[in-house]
This record gives structure tokens, sequence and C-alpha cells, in this order.
């Protein structure tokens, strides 16, 4: 029976991208129940920075693939490399990010290989001799369960945020497989030479790092402080219903269990009481900071910090003096 995780490194030749993380915690504990091993696939041009870095979040082995025609992301010379190592190699499961890159890449590497794909997995699991995957469908509104013993490599795409991401204690030194591909890269005919980092305004809740999230609370009135404060920190800005069918902002920006489930670093919760229609979709952020005037509210119950007062008095505070910090580093 196949056994070995792989897991798809995605970075942008600056930093790595956090779903690997992700990817490589829940892809160990995997690979230990399965008694394989779990490797980290690395590809571009002079990537040995990383290995540290993978090594920390529990790759046994790195499959490093260099060559200068391989420095800018490519989905068809990165999917021709991928092919062969499955090839060479057949790995049980290939986990890949549910990323703008890793979607692209997935199906094509699944289509030229004729292999099953499941994509935006939640949770990945070994029992009783079976493989067993869940994802959402239909907006996060139904789960769909897999059980299966597979006899080919499985390719699977994972949402960010969605699973936990933690460094092991005794780091050791990875495996290195340095493989050399003969492919003709030369011939690749769309390359990525750089990235722009997207407008935190305008990219996918799901991958902001850093809300500000609206309530009734705040209202039309504060909600342009509220803006003026997510631009200041670089934030992304998320709202509750309410603000939804008031038509303040579109639905897209909706957070909660009829909206998006989101997992930043740091979310803002400002003027929300704290249904649980809102706090399901919170439940992956790493800190929740709370502003609000009612002592009693439910946000308070699940928010790590909080802070009792009116968010049209704390956010113009709050911009004050981010203002003046600004003009002290000037």
């Amino acid at each position: 029976m196949l056994k070995d995780i792989w897991v798809f490194a995605e970075h942008n030749n600056c930093e790595m991208e956090s779903t690997t993380w992700e990817m490589l915690t829940e892809g160990r504990k995997l690979a230990s129940n399965l008694k394989g091993q779990i490797c980290a696939c690395l590809i571009g041009a002079q990537n040995d920075e990383y290995i540290g870095s993978l090594s920390r979040y529990g790759a046994g082995k790195v499959c490093l693939v260099e060559n200068e025609g391989l420095a800018g992301y490519s989905s068809e010379g990165y999917a021709d490399v991928i092919k062969e190592l499955i090839v060479k190699y057949r790995p049980l499961i290939i986990m890949i990010g549910a990323t703008a890159v890793g979607t692209e890449l997935a199906v094509r590497i699944a289509a030229n290989l004729r292999l099953p794909c499941i994509t935006e997995v939640k949770k990945l699991g070994f029992n009783a001799g079976k493989i067993s995957i869940s994802k959402s469908g239909f907006n996060d509104k139904v789960y769909l369960n897999f059980d299966f013993v597979p006899n080919k490599t499985v390719i699977v795409t994972v949402l960010p945020g969605d699973m936990e991401s933690d460094e092991i204690k005794r780091p050791t030194e990875p495996e290195l497989i340095r493989e050399t591909i003969q492919a003709p890269f030369d011939g690749i005919r769309i390359r990525s030479k750089y990235f722009i980092k997207g407008d935190p305004r305008e990219i996918d809740l799901e991958e902001a790092q850093l809300i500000v999230a609206a309530g009734r609370g705040v209202g039309t009135e504060g909600f342009a402080l509220l803006e003026e404060l997510a631009d200041m920190l670089g934030a992304s800005v998320g709202v509750t219903r309410p603000l939804v069918d008031e038509g303040i902002a579109p639905h897209r920006r909706q957070i909660g269990l009829t909206g998006k489930s989101v997992a930043p670093k740091v979310l803002i919760a400002c003027g929300i009481s704290g249904a649980r229609e809102f706090t399901g979709g919170i439940e992956k952020a790493k800190l929740t900071i709370a502003i609000n005037n009612d002592s009693k509210a439910r946000i308070f119950k699940s928010a790590d910090l909080n802070v009792l007062g009116d968010v049209k008095e704390v956010i113009p505070a709050i911009i004050e003096r981010l203002k003046k910090r600004t003009e002290i580093r000037g």
C-alpha cells in the first residue's frame, strides 16, 4: 500500500505560503498513522534557505528540484516536474494549497496523469485501513466525506487556514533528495516573473492575515472610520449580515456561517454582538480583539482581548494614536 505523504511547498521566492506549514502539520500526523514519511516538494532556483523551516514543521524529507528555468512560477513547468516525481516516487497523497497557484497546478497534474483530485479539503484522516477526507460544499452548508482505499496517488488541495500549524519540538536534519528534471523549461509559454502583494481591500477574506470586522453597532456613520483604521493597519474589512442587508457592504465581505469562514492572525471585531452565526466563521482566528459598549455582549466570551467602550470613540482614539506613531517614525 502507498503510504508516503507529499506536500507542495509553495513560495514566491521571498517567503513560504502559510498553507505549507498547515499541510506539513496535518500531513505528518497522517504519515505517522500510515507508518509512512512526510516529504516537502520544493521547486525553484536557489531555495536551500527554506529547508530548515520545512524541517521545523515536520518534513522528514525534502525533495529539492532546482533549475534557473524554474525561478519564476509556471504552471506548465511546475506541473511537469511534479508529474515526474509522482511517477518515480508514487506518494499516497500529494497535498497542495487551495491558493490561486495551487488550484491551477493541482487540476493540471490530475488531468495529465488521470489521477483523482479532491479540492478544498478541510480534514484528512486514516481509519480501519481507509483514507478519510472531508470537504465542504454549497458554501459550507454541507460537508462531504470520502472513505476509500487508494490504489494510486490522490491529489488534494487544502483550504488556507482550515488546519493548525505547529512546529515540532526537536526538529532533525531532513533527508535531502536533489532531483534533476530533464524538461524543456526554455519552451514554457507563461511564466510569473514577480508577485504583487494584493490590496487588503480587494483580496478574499479567506486569505487575509489581519481583518477589521464591523457589526450592527458600527452602523453607516462609523463604517468610514472603520475603513480608515483598516487602511492604516493594512487590514481587510469584514462585516456581519446586518451590514450586508443594509447595503453598507457586499456579501463577499460577510463573515459567518452564511458568509465566509476566516483564519487571520488578528481579527478586530467592532460593534459585533457575537451571535453564533458570526462566531462560527472566526473560530480559526489566532487572536480576536472585541470592541463593544455592552459588557454582556456574547463576543466577549469568545474573544482573546476585550475592550469595553463605544466603537465610535475607541476607533478614533486608535486612529489618532497610529497617526502620532507614524509622525514620530517619519
